[in-house]
């Protein structure tokens, strides 16, 4: 992102694999004029509000408003341009400014919405409560981290962005499948995370999963799909692929040894799976490193 003047410096950062995290705190009466034109998709919470007027330019259309209500998020596309100005707030504000790869999508088998971001539009004031509460979900733990932070922050943005593409593809009637509405509630979801992730060496059953949430095995897998977009053991495959792309880090590991620690059953089941989500194979992929 670029900055007009002043220049602003975040009170928190939060980086991840492809995703990134920025947490502004302003003052009263101090203006607020940023630039936006991304190779990610940004998502925007602000959830104090502003009491004061606000300019938003996309581009297509400018937006003025008196002031911005607690809570509201926007939505901005990959290589959108997107122009935000807050003048004489009369309280302190935080804006939370979260970015995604459009790569992610691709890695997580959401191709149909990777290729349709010429389609998508800037949107202020997205309304959606399960969107709202993982954002603020996601604000709560930047603020106030734990060692898990960094798998429950990747895990609501990548997530919440697939909602947010759905729904406004649906919106406009480009929706290329069904969409369901529903799914797990927020704590659910962020203790399934949990336990798959600390189940990352093995492939956990889905009763365990289930019991884990309090769930019947049918119930949770169909809220977790609704939820995410993808099933449980979809979404455990890419949790260790990704963990795999940290250890190729380490020259000293082999791709078997790697496969092994990663829950893998070989170098080829693990090989085949790493292709199809990444793109390339771990020894490309390795190389490029």
């Amino acid at each position: 992102m670029r900055t007009i003047q002043p220049t602003f410096a975040p009170s928190r950062t939060f980086t991840g694999n492809d995703i990134k995290g920025e947490l502004f705190v302003f003052g009263p009466a101090e203006v607020f004029d940023m630039d936006f034109s991304l190779a990610s998709h940004l998502i925007i919470l602000m959830p104090d509000g502003v009491s004061g007027p606000c300019e938003c330019d996309s581009g297509d259309r400018v937006d003025k408003f008196r002031s911005i209500n607690p809570n509201t998020i926007i939505f901005n596309p990959a290589e959108k341009y997107l122009h935000l100005r807050m003048t004489k707030a009369q309280n302190q504000w935080r804006l939370l400014a979260l970015t995604v790869a459009p790569a992610v999508l691709r890695q997580l088998g959401e191709d149909d919405l990777e290729h349709l971001n010429d389609q998508l539009s800037t949107e202020i004031g997205v309304d959606d409560p399960p969107t709202r509460q993982a954002l603020a979900a996601i604000l709560q733990e930047i603020e106030n981290p734990s060692e898990h932070t960094g798998l429950y922050v990747e895990a609501f943005l990548t997530l919440t962005l697939i909602r947010l593409m759905r729904q406004q593809l649906k919106r406009t009637g480009r929706l290329p499948h069904g969409y369901v509405r529903g799914g797990l509630a927020n704590w659910r979801l962020k203790r399934a995370l949990q336990f798959i992730e600390k189940s990352s060496g093995r492939m956990p059953a889905l009763s365990e999963i289930a019991n884990a949430v309090h769930l019947h095995q049918a119930s949770f897998c169909r809220a977790f799909k609704q939820s995410t977009g993808l099933t449980p053991h979809h979404y455990l495959l890419v949790q260790r692929v990704n963990r795999a792309k940290e250890m190729m880090k380490d020259p000293d590991r082999s791709l078997t040894d790697i496969a092994f620690a990663c829950g893998f059953s070989s170098s080829s089941q693990f090989s085949v799976v790493f292709k199809r989500i990444v793109g390339k194979s771990p020894r490309k992929f390795r190389s490029s490193l």
